[in-house]
């Protein structure tokens, strides 16, 4: 097949069973991704990457649209569990 798993980093046989990412088009094993997780509304597969920016898509659409209906201690609450994602994601830098 010739493609490495974008999870795992390893080769991709041909006898494994794959998942093809619908919009940057990468391959991974299918037993390496919480389908739960990495699939869109119909079903297609979103690598970690392509999920992660279209939830942020989504959640910009949500806060722009809505945030002046959140309460002060709601708006705290989010702001502190978006400082929380921020800091998990510099750790992993």
């Amino acid at each position: 097949m010739g493609y490495q798993c974008i999870i795992r980093g390893k080769a991709i046989q041909s006898n494994e069973t794959t998942a093809k990412y619908v919009i940057c088009g990468a391959m991974t094993h299918k037993k390496c991704i919480d389908e739960e997780i990495l699939t869109d509304a119909i079903g297609d597969y979103l690598c970690p990457y392509c999920a992660i920016i279209s939830a942020l898509d989504w959640l910009d659409s949500i806060l722009t649209y809505y945030s002046n209906s959140l309460s002060k201690e709601q708006g705290e609450d989010i702001l502190s569990r978006l400082k929380s994602y921020l800091n998990t994601l510099e750790k992993s830098q």
